[in-house]
């Protein structure tokens, strides 16, 4: 009896320190990763400015090829609209639109997950090189957890979730812009 005492309060103790730590952990993430690609920006833009572009090179395309797909809106910029539905636990289901389009410049979307929250990406393409002729392009991810205090926990670990699923998807963007 008196060890089930000790276990409660251990576990008691434990429980609340997890959720007052919670409380001072960062209430968003953000993770980003880059590549150069050997083409100019006006080159990668179509790439990343439509919701089908983005699924050609998508990692996550590849993960479940029995994911449900629709697309929406227009083909290209602001509008351009992908829902996804899977019962694979990386893929999930969610939306992904097009909210911020500048031309070889930026594309910003607006990612919602259902209950498991939203986010916003964005692809900024710069120019590289003496001559410009090369992009680098940086693809990020930022999401806000607010009180969601499992998701303050959940927010240490993003990059090491997403990070080479982005590395992988950059990876294949640029096979795809350069051939």
């Amino acid at each position: 009896m008196k060890a089930i005492r000790i276990l409660t309060l251990i576990l008691g103790v434990s429980a609340i320190s997890l959720l007052l730590i919670a409380l001072v952990l960062p209430d968003h993430a953000r993770i980003e990763r880059s590549v150069v690609i050997n083409a100019s920006p006006a080159q990668v833009f179509p790439h990343v400015n439509g919701m089908r572009a983005f699924h050609d090179w998508s990692p996550w395309a590849k993960i479940d090829p029995n994911t449900q797909y629709r697309f929406a809106g227009p083909e290209q910029g602001v509008g351009s609209r992908m829902d996804w539905s899977s019962d694979h636990v990386q893929v999930g289901g969610g939306t992904q639109e097009i909210v911020s389009s500048r031309a070889d410049a930026y594309v910003e979307t607006r990612l919602d997950f259902g209950a498991q929250g939203n986010g916003v990406a964005s692809f900024s393409l710069t120019p590289e090189g003496p001559d410009g002729r090369a992009t680098r392009v940086v693809w990020d991810f930022r999401t806000e957890f607010g009180w969601d205090l499992f998701g303050r926990w959940f927010g240490l670990l993003l990059d090491r979730f997403l990070g080479p699923s982005y590395e992988q998807g950059l990876a294949t963007l640029k096979q795809q812009v350069e051939r």
